[in-house]
């Protein structure tokens, strides 16, 4: 077993020479001042802290670390929208060549249209190929590589690096993929970044997952030891072919999302989903190389007016006496009556997707209302869609 424990015993004698533990009770401060974590990328790269991005293969990581990795460095805000001072940034590929990786800095240059001036001196792209003494821990029992890890210290502060980005975690390691052998690394990685003050990014792939399995973040190779040593967690999660046809998408392998920790709690159109979309580029040597860019999910009021919402409670209002079902499977669906007033194909899974949407916010909104009315084949009573008392027009 790695790492295993063995207990030590004091006599009392021993134990009363000990020196006493140091522990602190709570003092009045002021609660103002405590300190919290100093982001300096979106709400995942923050200085002195580890941060965890775990995805099955071919997802996108790569592609997305760099394209990061780049906004980081010229402070532009292609993936956040909002402009930044330019940081220094390290970002060690251990799995590609060195011409791939220039090949993906300049598929993305070229999509952004950034001058390379922006990146000279705050980019470090590394390839780990040639590199084959890079190793953070080694050895069946998992040996940190402190010298290594002594080299690297050196080399953060006299570039001053401010973010790092190791991708992926397991080529960067030489011992058994196993729970504690991750835990270990992580905690010393987190060493790392406390006494650099970098923000340290790691990208890490998952286990062989079930056919049809979203993958959750403890799916992680080596189990859920490294999201604890880690202050910030992301899934990265493949677009469904389900999804993909709710969506309108001609093929769904093109775009992936950044989910919470556990992928499967939010609906893909969720707004704590940020999705992208995977685009090729050519590159000013006459390559296609890929790269990364923003996607926003289809929004289902794209192109609704106040009018419109008008006009679909008027078309239920007049359907008083045989109001429609709330229910998706009846022949009678309220969806059926928005689809005829707005002019969409229900027939369509984008659209049957969009107008339930639609449907399930103006009955929350009281645009519509859902009442109950006796159901003469069985009855029961079954839900029905009614006009609400919100005029959209007047409002």
């Amino acid at each position: 077993m790695l790492h295993q424990v063995t207990a030590i015993t004091h006599t009392p004698v021993e134990a009363s020479a000990l020196p006493p533990l140091q522990f602190k009770a709570w003092q009045q401060k002021d609660l103002t001042l405590i300190p919290s974590p100093t982001f300096v990328y979106s709400d995942f790269y923050a200085l002195g802290y580890t941060s965890l991005t775990v995805a099955p293969p071919k997802v996108g990581k790569s592609m997305l670390a760099l394209a990061e990795a780049i906004d980081i460095a010229t402070g532009q805000g292609i993936l956040t929208g909002y402009t930044k001072e330019p940081l220094r940034v390290l970002y060690y590929n251990a799995e590609d060549d060195q011409d791939v990786l220039d090949a993906r800095v300049s598929a993305l240059l070229t999509h952004y249209q950034i001058g390379q001036e922006n990146i000279v001196g705050n980019l470090y792209p590394v390839s780990g190929i040639s590199h084959d003494d890079f190793f953070l821990i080694g050895g069946i029992e998992g040996i940190i590589n402190e010298t290594l890890f002594a080299q690297l210290e050196t080399f953060i502060t006299t570039n001053k690096i401010d973010v790092v980005i190791f991708d992926p975690l397991q080529d960067l390691s030489r011992s058994p993929e196993t729970n504690e052998i991750f835990r270990v690394i992580g905690q010393r990685i987190r060493l790392m970044a406390t006494t650099t003050q970098t923000a340290l990014h790691l990208v890490h792939h998952t286990r062989k997952i079930q056919q049809g399995v979203t993958a959750s973040i403890d799916d992680a190779r080596g189990g859920s030891a490294l999201r604890g040593t880690s202050r910030f967690n992301r899934i990265l999660v493949s677009m469904s072919e389900d999804e993909g046809a709710k969506a309108g998408i001609e093929n769904h392998r093109f775009y992936f999302r950044i989910a919470d920790a556990e992928s499967n709690l939010a609906p893909p159109s969720s707004s704590v989903n940020q999705w992208f979309e995977k685009v090729s580029v050519i590159t000013p040597s006459g390559q296609s190389v890929g790269a990364v860019r923003l996607w926003q999910w289809p929004d289902a009021f794209d192109g609704i007016s106040k009018q419109d919402a008008s006009d679909v409670r008027t078309a239920i209002a007049a359907m008083a006496a045989n109001p429609p079902s709330h229910s998706v499977q009846a022949a009678t669906w309220a969806g059926y009556t928005i689809a005829e007033t707005l002019n969409i194909d229900p027939t369509d899974e984008a659209s049957k997707q969009r107008i339930k949407e639609m449907l399930n916010y103006w009955i929350k909104t009281n645009v519509l209302a859902i009442n109950e009315r006796p159901d003469s084949r069985n009855g029961r009573t079954k839900k029905v869609v009614i006009a609400g008392p919100n005029n959209p027009l007047t409002n």
